[in-house]
């Protein structure tokens, strides 16, 4: 088709501008992980070898990346970060590529990976822009699930691909895993009709897949112990889990959409902080907000309505759902939310998906491309609350930050108190630090512009800054640095 080189580039121009807004923005790397990657990466390069000895050395895809683009192709540290964010961006080209294989319509091929960019659940931006393991693998993720759908691949390819992918993040590894059982259970359904046209292929594939998986898991596991979601019990519960998803979604199209109109609210709530016991600094869900929602998801269960008998769509149905239930239902304490945090990013590519396959029917009815130009329109504009998010949120980082600190360091003689955030950034930079605790006379605070507007980052937990500096401690501390972005404090009268 003429227009599809035209529709690609436009995919791109905004996949890649809106995954990259944070750096282009402020200069720097987007979420702590970054630094701590980077880091990472320099110790490869002085080293001159790779050490797997604690959880972030265990997937190593993400440093081995930021090494080759850093040494290989001649970028400075800081900028090779943002090939990550760039591969990120290349996924829509999958996703494109997937939505036109099951729907053979380049409207629906074009308008999911737009529905992903700019989805009102915000992941493309928070996820895609930040530099962490997972986000490495999503690109090898989406390419594996497209990969999936030639109709005789390369298992040699298949291997190189399914290693990259389990030695990039583990819980991207476990997506794509329950995604190729939900397929070799449709295999085996198929089967049944007399149909075995994919068995033996997709055997031979979930065989090679769960083998490394399996390997690697118990080599990482051998090392460090249990690590989130990997547990006994957490295995367990997902298999019973995928068990109950996957017979809903069999029973019929009634119950695949009504189970997923009742998940959604649930997971929205979710998502900006109303069920997680573990206070985060979201602002409440807005009506404008939950119009988005709305104007997104019609459509998209309208898709799922269409497609659920595809068994492609249906297992990926089955495996992001299984995921998303299970982060609801493990628990509403830290654990829970880490993965529910992990679990939405796959989450909301099957609704890009079910977005995108809707359209065909609709643009067949009266006023359906222009319905179709306008919620297209619509949602580029309501996702600018999700970009400034990025842009000026609790996890952003800015060039002044990074800056300040650096020229501070040699004049620092003392360790600074600090949160996780910004131990991060310190932790890169060689400033010896330690983390908020009850504060004393004498010692020194490293503050920033987000402290103030946030609170402190404990883990993954936000806590106002009055709990540990009231107005009348910061009032009396001496100011040695008094930034627009930096500030260090030292305490006095307490």
């Amino acid at each position: 088709m003429q227009k599809e080189p035209i529709l690609i580039i436009i995919i791109l121009i905004l996949a890649i501008s809106t995954a990259l807004s944070p750096w282009l923005m402020n200069n720097a790397p987007y979420i702590g992980d970054a630094w701590l990657h980077l880091r990472k990466a320099e110790d490869i390069v002085i080293q001159g070898r790779l050490k797997l000895e604690e959880y972030n050395d265990m997937w190593p895809l993400v440093n081995l990346l930021l090494v080759f683009y850093s040494t290989i192709l001649g970028l400075s540290p800081l900028i090779s970060t943002q090939m990550i964010p760039f591969l990120v961006s290349l996924s829509t080209i999958n996703l494109y590529i997937i939505s036109s294989k099951i729907s053979r319509n380049i409207y629906a091929a074009f308008s999911t990976p737009i529905a992903l960019i700019f989805t009102p659940l915000y992941t493309f931006i928070t996820f895609g822009s930040a530099v962490m393991k997972e986000t490495a693998a999503f690109y090898l993720t989406t390419l594996l699930i497209t990969y999936f759908l030639v109709s005789r691949p390369n298992l040699i390819c298949f291997l190189l691909l399914s290693f990259g992918l389990v030695v990039g993040h583990h819980f991207a590894s476990l997506a794509v895993f329950i995604l190729l059982l939900s397929i070799l259970i449709e295999d085996f359904s198929d089967l049944l009709n007399g149909d075995t046209c994919h068995l033996r292929r997709d055997i031979v594939m979930v065989s090679i897949f769960g083998a490394l998986l399996l390997s690697w898991n118990f080599f990482v596991f051998s090392k460090i112990g249990w690590f989130l979601p990997i547990s006994s019990n957490s295995l367990l519960m997902i298999i019973f889990t995928w068990f109950g998803i996957y017979i809903i979604s069999r029973i019929g199209r009634f119950s695949s959409v009504a189970f997923q109109a009742f998940l959604i609210p649930l997971t929205a709530l979710a998502w900006r902080g109303y069920l997680h016991d573990i206070p985060t600094p979201v602002n409440p869900i807005s009506i404008w907000e939950v119009r988005d929602l709305i104007i997104f998801i019609i459509p998209a269960l309208i898709g799922l309505a269409l497609f659920w008998r595809n068994r492609i769509i249906r297992s990926i149905l089955v495996s992001t759902t299984t995921l998303i239930a299970f982060s609801l239902i493990s628990g509403l304490d830290y654990n829970g939310l880490v993965v529910f945090t992990k679990s939405l990013h796959y989450y909301s590519v099957f609704w890009a998906l079910m977005f995108g396959l809707s359209w065909p029917s609709i643009l067949n009815k009266r006023f359906g491309k222009m319905l179709f130009t306008v919620v297209s329109i619509y949602l580029v504009l309501a996702s600018v609350t999700g970009i400034g998010l990025a842009l000026n949120g609790p996890g952003a980082y800015n060039e002044v930050e990074y800056e300040q600190l650096q020229g501070l360091r040699d004049k620092l003689h003392e360790p600074l108190i600090m949160d996780v955030k910004l131990s991060y950034l310190s932790k890169y930079l060689n400033v010896e630090n330690s983390i908020f605790h009850n504060l004393k006379q004498g010692e020194y605070v490293l503050l920033t512009k987000s402290n103030f507007i946030y609170g402190i980052l404990l883990g993954y937990v936000w806590v106002d800054l009055s709990l540990y500096m009231p107005h009348h401690l910061i009032v009396s501390c001496d100011r040695l640095v008094d930034g627009g972005y930096i500030k260090i404090l030292r305490i006095n009268n307490v």
